[in-house]
C-alpha cells in the first residue's frame, strides 16, 4: 500500500468519525432509541445501553450500505448520481426527523396514562374494573393486570427503522459527496470501495462511541432520576421535530 493510499484511508477514517456526529444523525438516532415504552425504567443498565447501541449500529449499517452501493455505481459502472436524488433525500431527512420526533412525543403521551383492567370478587359475583393510571405504576401496583399498551418485544418494523433512516442519510447529498471526494483522481474500483468501507467503519465507530455516551446518560437518569429522564425524552422529541422542520425548510 503506497503512502498516498494510506493517507487517503486515514483521511476517510477521520472524515467518517466526524461525519457520524452530524447534528441530523445524532438527533435521529437519539430519538429512535427513546421511542419504546418506559425505555430504561424497567430494564437494567446493561440492557438499556445495549438497546441504544443497537439503534446506533443499525443506523450506521444502513448508512454504510448505501455509500458502498453509491461507490459501486459511480466507480464500477461509470454512472453519476442525479442531483435530484440527493435533493429529494435532503427533504426526506427533514420529514423523517419530524415524524420520528412526533412519534416519540406521542409515545410519551401514551406512557403517561394507560387503561388498567382488573377483577374483584364481590358479594354478587366477580366484577371487572377499569382505571386510568400512570403507566410507570402499573407493573408495581398490579403485576397480573391487563395493560393494553404493554409489549415485551420490539416490533420488527421498529427494529428495521434505524437501518432505513441510516440509508436515507446515506442518500442525502452531503454524505456521498463527503465520502467520495478523494476518489475523483481515477482511483481503481477496489481502492474506491476500500476507501468507502473504511469511511463507513469509522462512521460505525463514531456512532458506537456516541451510543455509549448517550446510553450511559440515559441509564443513569432512568435508574436514579426518572422524572428528569421523562423530561429529557420530552425535550428530545420536541427538539427533533423543530430541527427536522428547520432542516426541511432549508433544503427547499
Amino acid at each position: 500500500m503506497s503512502g498516498i493510499s494510506l493517507s487517503i484511508l486515514a483521511l476517510g477514517f477521520s472524515l467518517g468519525f466526524v461525519h457520524a456526529m452530524d447534528a441530523d444523525h445524532v438527533m435521529a438516532v437519539s430519538a429512535l432509541s427513546n421511542r419504546h415504552r418506559d425505555n430504561g425504567k424497567k430494564r437494567g443498565i446493561a440492557a438499556n445501553l445495549a438497546l441504544t447501541l443497537r439503534h446506533c449500529s443499525h443506523w450506521a449499517l444502513g448508512h454504510g450500505a448505501v455509500l458502498l452501493l453509491s461507490a459501486g455505481v459511480v466507480f464500477g459502472l461509470g454512472l453519476s448520481l442525479p442531483a435530484s436524488l440527493g435533493h429529494f433525500a435532503e427533504l426526506a431527512v427533514g420529514v423523517v426527523l419530524v415524524v420520528i420526533g412526533g412519534s416519540l412525543l406521542w409515545q410519551l403521551r401514551r406512557e403517561r396514562v394507560v387503561v388498567l383492567r382488573h377483577k374483584h370478587q364481590h358479594e354478587h359475583g366477580e366484577l371487572e374494573h377499569v382505571h386510568l393510571v400512570k403507566s410507570s405504576t402499573v407493573d408495581d401496583a398490579c403485576p397480573n393486570s391487563s395493560n393494553s399498551t404493554k409489549h415485551s418485544a420490539m416490533p420488527a418494523a421498529k427494529a428495521h427503522t434505524p437501518v432505513m433512516v441510516g440509508a436515507l442519510h446515506g442518500l442525502a447529498g452531503s454524505a456521498p459527496a463527503l465520502a467520495l471526494v478523494p476518489l475523483i483522481n481515477d482511483m481503481a474500483l477496489l481502492s474506491a470501495l476500500l476507501y468507502v468501507l473504511v469511511f463507513s467503519c469509522s462512521v460505525l465507530l463514531g456512532m458506537v462511541v456516541f451510543g455509549l455516551g448517550l446510553g450511559s446518560v440515559q441509564s443513569y437518569l432512568a435508574q436514579r432520576h426518572s422524572n428528569l429522564f421523562d423530561l429529557f425524552r420530552q425535550a428530545l422529541g420536541a427538539a427533533t421535530v423543530v430541527f427536522g422542520a428547520v432542516w426541511f425548510v432549508q433544503a427547499l
